[in-house]
């Protein structure tokens, strides 16, 4: 046509600018509800139901500041928070009026009723779909999946979600924030079905921001800023640690959502004298570098641990700034040799840090067999401590 013919090309930076709605680094502290936001809330919510569950709220946050709130409870305070603050937020999950799994929905549909908190028929698809079609028109939904394995059910609602923001030209932001129990620990005894990573199955979407948190703090924190991005976003949990794992949340503070988390530095008498090794790891793996921590420094060696908090996009600056100190790098990842996050992280390390680095990338990733259900099977496909002491000596040790 005409037009076509007439009409000027877009530069090619669009496309980048069109990946997320909200840049990676933005601050969701300093962003403010919708106008009128706490006289909608009131004029909509039964004020009896809304007392108790601020009063609920107050329950939590005390446990939060106490340092006995569980993964679970903290990311169930974001939520209700996060729906009394901005009465355009809705969510969804199966079991939602009995709390779910985890307890992630806890009186949401008590407190602001069916239309903002649907409970919803074992169809992830369905109930994803619908959040896409609330965050296209002005919502802010939140869904939350008992299992995120089960969000593949949900895959081409979930694609369409990451490429609504470029394929409208801008013109359509898309919140949804996708949340769930989900990885694979050692001895997790949950089967194949139940043990996938998903979480590496959604890494190649494009505009998808992913997180994972493996503490009450950053699952709080994290949460709470993606409710408020104006993208999709979807925050893993590792499943055997939702309610075993307890400690503080900064009550009403919002997490960079594009950072790692140095959880532990190597001592310098380690780096000086070349034992000291970065470890990538998120999800069950925190624990399991934790597990064996002392081990590792009682034959000398010592380790930066690094929490990808963010598997995209990744924090390259945090990882370069270990590999400058300890110059070896070993990855306990929860997903698969093949298209797995360790695959892609080495990579990018190997393109990126390559300079930096004494010896290749160790990945001790998940054999692409499928899981197995007994444990004494298990132990071929799922890595655990143990194998990460092992690659720390590897890498300190023997000449690569």
């Amino acid at each position: 046509s005409t037009l076509q013919k007439n009409s000027v090309p877009p530069p090619r930076e669009l496309a980048k600018e069109l990946e997320f709605p909200d840049k990676p680094d933005t601050d969701y502290n300093s962003r403010a509800p919708p106008a009128n936001a706490e006289a909608i809330t009131k004029a909509t919510v039964d004020p009896a139901k809304l007392e108790e569950c601020n009063k609920y709220i107050g329950e939590l946050q005390a446990l939060a500041k106490a340092g006995t709130i569980s993964i679970a409870d903290a990311v169930n305070l974001a939520v209700l928070e996060e729906m009394v603050r901005d009465p355009t937020t809705t969510i969804h999950a199966e079991d939602l009026q009995a709390g779910s799994s985890y307890n992630i929905p806890k009186l949401t549909q008590q407190t602001f009723g069916k239309l903002r908190a649907a409970d919803e028929i074992i169809d992830e698809g369905h109930f994803i779909g619908k959040a896409l079609g609330e965050g296209m028109n002005g919502y802010r939904p939140i869904v939350e999946l008992m299992n995120t394995n089960f969000g593949i059910y949900g895959m081409a609602e979930i694609s369409s979600a990451g490429n609504t923001y470029a394929t409208t030209g801008g013109q359509f932001e898309m919140p949804m924030f996708i949340v769930g129990a989900g990885g694979t620990a050692p001895n997790q005894a949950l089967g194949a079905e139940h043990s996938q990573p998903f979480h590496a199955y959604v890494m190649g979407i494009p505009g998808l921001k992913i997180g994972t948190a493996a503490s009450p703090d950053a699952a709080y924190g994290i949460s709470k800023s993606m409710i408020r991005d104006n993208g999709p976003c979807f925050l893993f949990l590792p499943v055997k640690m939702m309610k075993e794992t307890k400690g503080f949340a900064d009550v009403g503070k919002c997490m960079p959502i594009n950072k790692c988390a140095l959880l532990h530095a190597a001592s310098e008498s380690a780096v000086s004298s070349r034992k000291a090794v970065t470890v990538l790891t998120y999800l069950h793996g925190v624990k399991e570098a934790h597990s064996v921590l002392d081990e590792i420094r009682a034959e000398g060696m010592d380790i930066d641990l690094i929490e990808l908090r963010s598997l995209k996009p990744l924090d390259m600056d945090t990882i370069r700034e270990s590999l400058q100190r300890t110059n070896k790098v070993a990855i306990l990842d929860e997903s698969t040799n093949s298209g797995g996050v360790g695959a892609t992280v080495s990579a990018l390390i190997s393109e990126q840090c390559f300079d930096l680095l004494d010896a290749p990338v160790r990945r001790l990733c998940m054999d692409d067999a499928p899981v197995p259900y007994a444990s004494s099977m298990e132990q071929a496909v799922v890595k655990r401590g143990s194998d990460l002491v092992a690659a720390v000596y590897e890498l300190t040790h023997k000449k690569c």
